[in-house]
């Protein structure tokens, strides 16, 4: 469902950053935005890294509806912005494959409801999701001993396999935390690589009355192409050092080395403007 209220600008902007160079100021080449604002929220991202925006309204998932301990996507009615990357999915080529590739989406979920009387008890798993997230924002330690400790929402029938350059970031309206992750629910989780991995963002507005949720589609040329180009991994059992190692190694790429750079996928992030009264009353 197209939400009426979805508009799409383009504005040339300047990406931040500069070079000095014989008393000089040099500043990085102009880079076209593009600002996408949708019912309550707003944003904006480098036309080099996606190509298109389309808004999508989630309805509401209640764990009545849903049943007792289980958790598929249970949030109050939102709004997700999908973003179209241009990365390759060579494993697609020949059709349907089953593995985790990485989409690109936005998505701001109000903790609030007032259609129903016990937000908690209709939306459990936003109250465990915004709880745990706020406990990690106000201790900010420096890293988490548990890959499933972290909240992520939405849930996507598959855990993170890997946790690396993990970090807290400030956007217009709140504060979050990231990290680079691939999702997988088999023994033997795939080898870090460019069709999986993904930069992940989980935030609080500053008056606790939102969660912002993205996943971004990331790639580094360091990195095999996707699924079929990581058979000369060894994937020992149960240690898991290759992907412990794949973490370490990460941590030690620049920003600039990923494709998009971590630098743009974070001002994207940080330019998150949530209206806190546009959806008041969902």
């Amino acid at each position: 469902m197209m939400m009426p209220g979805l508009l799409i600008i383009l504005v040339p902007a300047l990406i931040l950053g500069c070079t000095v160079s014989s008393g000089q100021q040099a500043r990085e080449p102009t880079r076209e935005l593009t600002v996408v604002k949708a019912d309550g929220f707003s944003f904006s991202y480098s036309t080099e890294d996606f190509s298109e925006a389309t808004i999508e309204t989630v309805r509401a998932v209640t764990a009545q509806e849903i049943g007792d301990g289980i958790d598929e996507g249970i949030s109050p009615e939102h709004v997700c912005v999908n973003l179209q990357d241009k990365r390759p999915l060579p494993a697609l080529d020949e059709g349907p494959r089953y593995f985790s590739p990485a989409y690109s989406f936005v998505c701001v979920i109000p903790l609030q409801d007032s259609s129903v009387e016990d937000f908690d008890e209709v939306y459990p798993s936003m109250t465990y999701y915004a709880t745990a997230l706020q406990e990690l924002l106000r201790e900010r330690p420096d890293h988490v001993e548990r890959r499933r400790g972290i909240p992520d929402f939405p849930p996507n029938n598959a855990s993170p396999s890997i946790v690396s350059k993990y970090q807290y970031l400030e956007f217009r309206s709140g504060s979050g935390l990231m990290f680079l992750t691939q999702y997988s629910n088999e023994m033997q989780p795939n080898p870090v690589n460019n069709e999986e991995l993904t930069l992940d963002f989980q935030g609080l507005t500053d008056d606790g009355q939102y969660y912002v949720a993205a996943r971004l589609a990331i790639t580094n040329p360091a990195l095999p192409a996707g699924i079929d180009f990581t058979d000369d991994i060894d994937r020992d059992m149960p240690s898991f050092s290759y992907l412990r190692n794949e973490e370490k190694a990460l941590e030690e790429y620049s920003e600039d080395s990923f494709q998009p750079s971590l630098k743009s996928l974070k001002a994207l992030l940080s330019s998150m403007q949530v209206d806190y009264g546009a959806s008041n009353g969902r």
